[in-house]
């Protein structure tokens, strides 16, 4: 458990780190917060498995609305910005259809935790500075956090035998479907935004087309039959247009393009800077989040039709 003292302490080196950083921090910046989030949780979102689920050496909370198994599942990966509120009433929004699960990757349920974010994936994980860790990306293999993922989508499969599940990602979580499509089970996935490899310094042209994602995940996804629905906005400088080009490289027809044209969220005729699609909102001078609504709609009509079928056996 984190102690004040502690956490003041990764407060602090974070800020300095930001301070001291070049482009990647600065795209940060600018690309991600472009709104404050909107969305408020109405519902008691409590611990699916009555306790923290662990999995080799890693133990996350994972959070759902206990209100049985006959919907179809969907698992939700929240952005870098944490487990935050606007998470939680996107998370309602999808409970009308789906049951679904909420793990906290990092942070504190129902708060935004973008410093925590940072430090999870930048100080405790990335491979650019400190080897190891939960989002080190291994020369070979999986990083820690798909690996902990894929017995969590094994968990959520043993409670929903007849059915195919969902996994959205969003942001840092964006490109992970696509490591968990080794299940069987998963019937779809959905790639909001893809913002790895995140970048202390410059990104690289390689960094743009990367999904951040092991060879072997990569090769897992390929033999995969599930269809993958993209998202982004058109003017996001995070999550390049070249990645929705690798996606479409890798997985041809199974793949779907749902970019944002920026045609549909300008401020007085032009063009804005937009990151996030589904959680909170994009909010211009007119009518607030109608881009991201209607995205959701969108993810909502992609995931029922293909959760519908039954898994085959095996």
């Amino acid at each position: 458990m984190n102690t004040p003292s502690h956490s003041l302490a990764q407060t602090i080196i974070t800020a300095l780190l930001l301070f001291q950083v070049g482009c990647g921090a600065t795209q940060l910046g600018m690309c991600a917060p472009h709104t404050k989030e909107e969305g408020t949780p109405t519902r008691n979102w409590v611990e699916c498995f009555d306790q923290p689920f662990s999995h080799e050496g890693i133990t996350h909370s994972v959070f759902c609305l206990n209100d049985g198994t006959d919907k179809p599942p969907v698992l939700l990966l929240h952005e870098l910005t944490g487990l935050s509120p606007g998470t939680l009433a996107y998370a309602e929004e999808l409970s009308k259809d789906f049951t679904v699960y909420v793990p906290l990757l990092f942070g504190e349920k129902g708060k935004l935790s973008l410093t925590k974010g940072l430090w999870a994936y930048w100080l405790r994980g990335s491979t650019e500075f400190f080897p190891g860790g939960e989002w080190g990306v291994p020369s070979q293999g999986s990083a820690p956090i798909v690996t902990w993922l894929r017995r969590l989508v094994q968990m959520v499969g043993e409670r929903h035998t007849q059915q195919h599940i969902g996994i959205i990602g969003n942001c840092l979580t964006g490109p992970l479907p696509l490591a968990l499509l080794d299940r069987p089970q998963v019937g779809a996935a959905v790639v909001a935004q893809p913002a790895l490899p995140l970048r202390f310094w410059r990104y690289t042209d390689a960094d743009k087309k990367s999904l951040g994602l092991s060879v072997d995940d990569l090769q897992y996804a390929r033999k995969s039959a599930a269809r993958i629905y993209g998202l982004r906005f058109e003017t996001d400088c995070m999550s390049d247009q070249a990645k929705q080009a690798t996606m479409r490289g890798e997985f041809g027809d199974r793949y779907m393009n749902g970019e944002i044209p920026a045609s549909a969220y300008q401020v007085e005729g032009k063009p804005v800077k937009a990151h996030s699609t589904l959680i909170g909102s994009w909010r211009d001078q007119g009518e607030a989040g109608q881009p991201s609504r209607d995205a959701r709609e969108r993810v909502r009509d992609f995931l029922l039709n293909e959760l519908s079928e039954i898994p085959s056996a095996g």
